[in-house]
């Protein structure tokens, strides 16, 4: 072992409870620098083989009070020497680029979160085996962060400078810019893996990195691409190896740092990288953890309102996605639901072209598969949370179909009558929701209604009934709405129906009169 670093590690260990040691520290620091490129440094750490608390604390040590030249050797040089490079100068063109390059790769690795040994250790094993990380995590951090406020105070110092010694420091901004960020966004936030302190360290770098590179914020740096670089790639091909289906859920912080990356990702960056994206998002949509979903379908969604629907259809992504959400349907919580079904909604204006547009004879479709599952599951539901978010999105779902919903007539008027007589509550948010899909039926389906109108009359008066004798058990509000939204649906249907006149207002006053 190099035996100035030696002395260097030992004097680190100790001047942190003893800070008289601290200027004889600084003074073999400045040797060590006076002595050793960059580069050499560097070599000699690597061959130490050192633990990654020490490998990141002598790097951060080292590296936090040198000087830029010292940092990129080729400043040095080509502020000496301000002619035009020649072709013999191009092997050592990128030294810098590449040194970095092997460095952040090296910090990242001895920062991240490593993969858990199995995906049933508890949130206290977590945080015991990773409590040192995240210190390690935030030297990390705070070297990545001195390291790109120097080079990019030198760029903004530098405007007479040479070009080429700019050209030289953004690419090894550039170069330690996706490392840093993999880092800084596993800590943005508070999870199970991170302190109070990595998370304070994580955002004040992501401000940094956005700095360095000259964007204002998150979105912008990510999507950044000039034709010669591209940050998005380089990061999705650190991440995707963890993100495989065996190894996934295994690496928490990767599925963090890959969903954030993804939700701010636009276009046309997320069409180029939609191969990369899509898989690990299905498999967050096929995961039996509500949380794992759920961020799947945020993900997914984001997807499908950011990408063209002829993409989608390439090499059967819709059908894929669409297979994956009917599944999700089934064993989900009511804020699952709801996000399947909104993604329901956007993959099937994707895989085919909407009822409502008649180009010729209406066929049996895939929004007619999708409707029968979705009644015969709001049939067979129980759960009043559950029956909130069906009944919610029904309207919706009928007006997407349109006067193809007959096709369902028979099976929807059943749970439209038993959804009518069940309360879910003061507010009666259910029974509101699905009298508001009865109007739009009725205005959908109008030459059809004659053949159902005495079982909709019927289901109508007796809801009046029950709201006046249960008058206490909701609210005056509800009670409001109902009535009002009832007759309502009994108005159109008298409109459909001209039998339905002799039924007078006075006749339904009495119904709903207290």
């Amino acid at each position: 072992m190099d035996e100035p670093l030696q002395l260097i590690l030992t004097q680190l260990t100790t001047a942190r409870n003893n800070p008289a040691l601290q200027s004889e520290l600084d003074d073999n620091l400045s040797a060590l620098r006076l002595q050793i490129t960059v580069t050499q440094f560097l070599a000699k750490v690597r061959a130490m083989e050192l633990s990654s608390d020490k490998f990141v604390t002598l790097v951060y040590s080292v590296l936090k009070s040198a000087s830029v030249e010292w940092l990129v050797p080729e400043l040095c040089h080509e502020n000496q020497d301000r002619a035009p490079a020649t072709s013999g100068s191009d092997g050592v063109k990128h030294t810098s680029e590449r040194l970095y390059s092997d460095l952040s790769a090296a910090m990242c690795k001895h920062a991240c979160v490593p993969s858990l040994a199995h995906d049933e250790e508890t949130c206290e094993d977590l945080s015991r085996k990773l409590g040192e990380k995240a210190g390690i995590a935030r030297t990390t951090m705070m070297t990545f962060s001195d390291l790109l406020s120097k080079l990019s105070s030198h760029i903004i110092c530098g405007e007479q400078l040479p070009k080429s010694c700019n050209r030289t420091v953004q690419r090894v901004i550039r170069t330690v810019t996706c490392e840093a960020l993999i880092v800084c966004l596993e800590h943005e936030n508070s999870c199970r893996w991170t302190t109070a302190q990595s998370v304070e360290c994580g955002k004040s770098l992501l401000a940094t990195v956005i700095a360095a590179n000259g964007c204002d914020s998150f979105n912008s740096l990510l999507n950044l691409n000039d034709g010669k670089f591209s940050l998005l790639p380089h990061v999705l091909n650190v991440l995707l190896p963890k993100l495989t289906r065996t190894t996934w859920k295994l690496n928490p912080a990767a599925c963090h740092v890959f969903r954030r990356c993804l939700l701010g990702t636009q276009q046309p960056l997320l069409s180029d990288c939609l191969p990369m994206f899509l898989p690990p998002t299905l498999l967050f949509v096929d995961d039996f953890e509500a949380e794992n979903r759920l961020s799947g379908l945020h993900c997914l969604r984001h997807i499908m309102q950011h990408c063209s629907k002829t993409e989608l259809r390439w090499y059967g992504r819709a059908d894929v996605i669409y297979d994956s959400l009917l599944w999700a349907m089934f064993g989900c919580d009511s804020v699952v639901l709801e996000a399947v079904i909104l993604c329901l909604f956007d993959v099937l204006d994707i895989v085919e072209v909407s009822p409502r547009r008649a180009t010729g004879q209406r066929s049996w479709c895939q929004h007619d598969d999708v409707f029968v599952k979705y009644l015969t599951n709001m049939e067979m539901e129980s759960q009043v949370a559950l029956r909130r978010v069906y009944a919610k999105h029904l309207g919706f779902f009928v007006s997407k179909l349109g006067i193809t919903v007959v096709r369902h007539l028979s099976q929807l008027l059943r749970v439209v009558a038993d959804y009518l007589q069940v309360s879910d509550g003061p507010d009666e948010q259910c029974r509101c929701d699905v009298l508001e899909m009865l109007s739009v039926l009725l205005l959908e389906t109008w030459p059809r209604v004659p053949h159902h109108a005495d079982d909709v009359m019927k289901s109508l008066v007796r809801l009046m009934v029950d709201v006046r004798r249960q008058a206490d058990m909701m609210s005056t509000s509800a009670q409001d709405r109902l009535q009002h939204r009832a007759l309502d649906c009994v108005q159109l249907l008298r409109k459909i129906c001209p039998e339905y006149l002799e039924l007078t207002d006075e006749f339904f006053s009495q119904i709903t009169d207290n």
